[in-house]
């Protein structure tokens, strides 16, 4: 399964930030839209990924960095795949580099945003998938012995 097929179940919604937003805003953003990761938008391209684990990272120094632009302590290494990548390979690269998400590129543009849940998800429908093909290949080999 490509990862264009991944985003077509998922949707292709990016919820992307000003990096000079604030990191509490960054966090209350976060929390209410009950995701795990904001892309941190520059003039052109993403410049950064603001993710649970960034804000874990500053939980000890939470009243210091409030109010600082969460462009300041965004993950700036960004890790990406594209929309010609295999589930299996995105997957693989999420493990490799211990990362939870991945942005989606389609030539040079940024057209989503995977979290290794995403894929998780398709990866068992699809199992399940080929467990259901097998299970009816069986049953109708079996009808033909009877």
């Amino acid at each position: 399964m490509k990862i264009q097929e991944v985003l077509e179940n998922k949707g292709k919604r990016i919820i992307s930030v000003d990096g000079d937003l604030s990191v509490s805003k960054a966090v209350e953003k976060m929390t209410a839209d009950n995701i795990g990761a904001l892309v941190i938008q520059g003039k052109r391209n993403p410049e950064g990924i603001f993710t649970e684990r960034d804000v874990l990272r500053l939980w000890s120094d939470r009243e210091r960095v409030k109010d600082m632009p969460v462009k300041e302590v965004m993950t700036k290494s960004l890790i990406i795949t594209s929309v010609d990548d295999t589930l299996i390979e995105a997957l693989a690269l999420m493990i490799h580099k211990k990362i939870r998400h991945l942005l989606v590129i389609d030539g040079t543009n940024v057209v989503g945003l995977l979290s290794i849940r995403d894929l998780a998800k398709e990866q068992v429908k699809n199992t399940e998938a080929k467990i259901r093909l097998l299970e009816n290949v069986l049953a109708s080999e079996i009808a033909k012995d009877l």
